[in-house]
């Protein structure tokens, strides 16, 4: 199977919103607080759909291991043409017409690990602006747990798209943040929420809420 790090970006040029299949570049029209008219640039995804309050989710998966290291996150491998480089994240993927975020979140996480999750329910996961500045995109951050003790959990497969290129890991929860500075030192990109978390299991270590 190929993998992810033998991509290359092999050029950059501008993009016509026309031509644009996935995203546009917009300009917003707003009035500041001294009552002034001004305009702000930025990227609007065209797919989200028309029922959907968010464009994707980002899949928070954990197995429990009895025994060994504690509670492992998976985390995925995948080349990023915008980072030029192979970038560690969570899974995540694009919400469909008429699903839920959870419906999303367990069919994603099958595409691209093979793995059963069962999601953690909340009744008030909040909506996510992962780049407010530059992106109108949503997500929710969806907690799931993988029972690797289930027999579809066994051998997992992933169902990928011909077009991805995906290697899949896990972490061990205690030494994420230690680990992802590895990574980093490899010439790996980390995605911003998978550092921020790693950086929020740190500050609760230091300043544990008890």
């Amino acid at each position: 199977m190929a993998s992810p790090t033998e991509s290359r970006v092999l050029s950059i040029k501008p993009l016509d919103n026309k031509d644009a299949r996935w995203i546009n570049l917009v300009q917003i029209e707003y009035k500041g607080p001294d009552g002034k008219l001004r305009t702000w640039e930025a990227m609007q995804r065209t797919t989200r759909p028309k029922d959907s309050p968010v464009d994707a989710v980002h899949i928070l998966a954990i197995r429990d291991i009895i025994g060994g290291l504690g509670p492992e996150v998976l985390l995925e491998k995948q080349f990023r043409p915008p980072a030029g480089s192979v970038v560690v994240e969570f899974p995540a993927g694009l919400i469909d017409a008429g699903e839920t975020v959870e419906e999303c979140a367990v069919r994603e996480l099958r595409e691209e690990t093979g793995y059963i999750g069962e999601v953690i329910p909340d009744p008030s996961r909040p909506i996510l602006f992962g780049s407010p500045a530059s992106s109108a995109s949503r997500t929710v951050m969806i907690n799931v747990t993988i029972d690797l003790g289930k027999p579809e959990n066994q051998t997992p497969k992933a169902e990928l798209e011909v077009d991805e290129f995906i290697e899949p890991f896990w972490v061990p929860l205690k030494s994420l943040h230690e680990g992802l500075r590895t990574f980093i030192d490899q010439g790996f990109a980390i995605d911003g929420k998978v550092g921020i978390f790693a950086e929020g299991i740190e500050a609760a270590k230091r300043w544990p809420l008890v």
